[in-house]
């Protein structure tokens, strides 16, 4: 909604404590919701895609249905399976964490090898321009300085597409404008981790 210039109003809830309200909108108690007129949207992608398909001056998908599909492949590849495996990496036990880098680095070594295939000078995955698959990526990013801290790890430098294209999309003023404060999402993020590993996350 920043990068297309689509004015709106945020409302946080508590996650740990969700309202009445939300549950009633939110059938899956997940966030984000987005109510339009009389539509009421869940799930980010379907979001996304709603959104680019009724404000269309600033479009983010591309215009012809097989670039179209193929963003629509790198956004499942992050809903499917990037996000679930970073995931897995900060929920991981201490005897099960380097089997669930491996797994998550294997998903980075996919996506490192199809940007490069993408030959593309262009700081985004979009271009000179971000796309819906930055759209979808961006949080993923985002949550991604969170492993630092809390698990001592981060994406390896052989993964250099990957970080360029992490380290751009921090920068852009559309992700700035809705970026959460570190300190806060390792707030949010301590409750991800094993029980005996948070007291020392939290000193």
């Amino acid at each position: 909604m920043s990068e297309k210039g689509i004015p709106f109003e945020v409302i946080e809830i508590d996650l740990k404590n969700k309202p009445d309200w939300f549950l009633e909108i939110s059938p899956y108690g997940k966030v984000p919701v987005v109510k339009h007129g009389d539509a009421l949207l869940y799930e980010s992608s379907i979001i996304n895609e709603y959104l680019d398909e009724v404000f269309t001056d600033t479009p983010m998908l591309l215009g012809d249905p097989v670039p179209r599909a193929r963003q629509r492949i790198w956004i499942d590849f992050c809903n499917t399976r990037m996000q679930s495996r970073q995931g897995a990496v900060l929920r991981a036990s201490v005897d099960d964490f380097a089997e669930k880098v491996k797994e998550y680095e294997e998903s980075l070594a996919m996506l490192e090898e199809h940007l490069g295939a993408m030959d593309r000078p262009a700081p985004y995955y979009g271009g000179e321009r971000i796309d819906l698959v930055d759209a979808t990526y961006a949080p993923l990013w985002e949550r991604s300085a969170v492993l630092p801290l809390l698990r001592g790890y981060d994406i390896p430098e052989r993964f250099s597409r990957v970080r360029r294209w992490r380290e751009a999309l921090a920068a852009h003023p559309a992700v700035q404008s809705t970026a959460t404060p570190l300190e806060e999402l390792k707030a949010n993020y301590i409750n991800w981790l094993p029980e005996e590993l948070r007291d020392a996350a939290v000193a």
